[in-house]
């Protein structure tokens, strides 16, 4: 038996480590290794402060929605499953100001779009029939619903992202992209964060700005890989809706979100 342990061996013992179940012998080992290893010292720090940190998360969450916001949200995902049908008329008819990417155009025109990606185009290309750029309520078209899970089965997720909400909603096997609904609520702020693969991201509702753009329903937006991405934010009185489609490992956050981040990714 070896008596130092690798770095990854210290990363699947941590847990234990730190509520004292380790036996003696593998304790002393941890403490060998942890004594010598600069980069698991710092790892276990962060894992200390974890607890700490999530009970910070959790607590940006903690305000229970309104009666009103609730029965908003779930009166707008009863018309996305009834195909838009009822939906607030739009406030102001315009053509997009960012339109679909010509690589995206050529991927589907040559066949090379994967599933993510031919949703998303079908969505774009709904909205922009509709002619809505300020619509307040999100639209999909039957093409897109029929190919997404039922709306009670979404899993959305609000630790870490200061107020803004997130759902899987499917993945695809064979390119390793997902895509995600994405909730901005009004004047709240998604964490400031470093693309790991390609994002497009399409506008179904409301108005969201960073510092580079400034959006609405039907608006199509595309980060590259490696891009750090800040400021990004839902504007006027409505919550922004989004349909991103991630590439690879989708982003990660900066800060003390990101160290929990990469804590949990590690632990998985």
């Amino acid at each position: 038996m070896n008596l130092l342990l690798t770095c990854q061996e210290v990363l699947r013992c941590a847990p234990d480590y730190e509520e004292n179940q380790l036996k003696p012998g593998l304790r002393l080992r941890m403490n060998i290794h942890l004594k010598a290893c600069k980069a698991c010292r710092a790892m276990m720090d962060t894992l200390q402060a974890l607890p700490k940190l999530l009970r910070r998360a959790m607590a940006e969450d903690a305000p229970a929605p309104s009666p009103e916001a609730t029965k908003a949200l779930n009166a707008a995902l009863a018309r996305i499953q009834a195909g838009g049908r009822g939906a607030t008329p739009s406030l102001i008819d315009r053509i997009s100001a960012h339109p679909m990417p010509l690589s995206v155009r050529t991927a589907l025109a040559q066949g090379q779009a994967d599933r993510p990606m031919r949703m998303l185009a079908a969505a774009h290309e709904a909205i922009q029939a509709r002619g809505g750029a300020l619509s307040r309520e999100p639209f999909l078209p039957d093409s897109v619903l029929k190919d997404l899970p039922a709306l009670e089965t979404w899993k959305w997720t609000k630790a870490l992202m200061n107020g803004c909400s997130s759902a899987q909603l499917l993945k695809d096997p064979d390119t390793d992209s997902s895509l995600h609904m994405i909730l901005l609520p009004p004047g709240r702020r998604f964490p400031d964060h470093r693309h790991r693969g390609d994002e497009h991201v399409l506008l179904l509702a409301g108005q969201a700005e960073d510092t580079r753009f400034y959006g609405v329903a039907g608006d199509w937006f595309h980060q590259e890989n490696g891009t750090d991405h800040s400021a990004l934010q839902g504007r006027g009185d409505d919550i922004c809706w989004t349909l991103t489609r991630l590439e690879g490992r989708g982003i990660h956050l900066k800060g003390w979100r990101g160290a929990i981040q990469s804590i949990t990714e590690k632990l998985a």
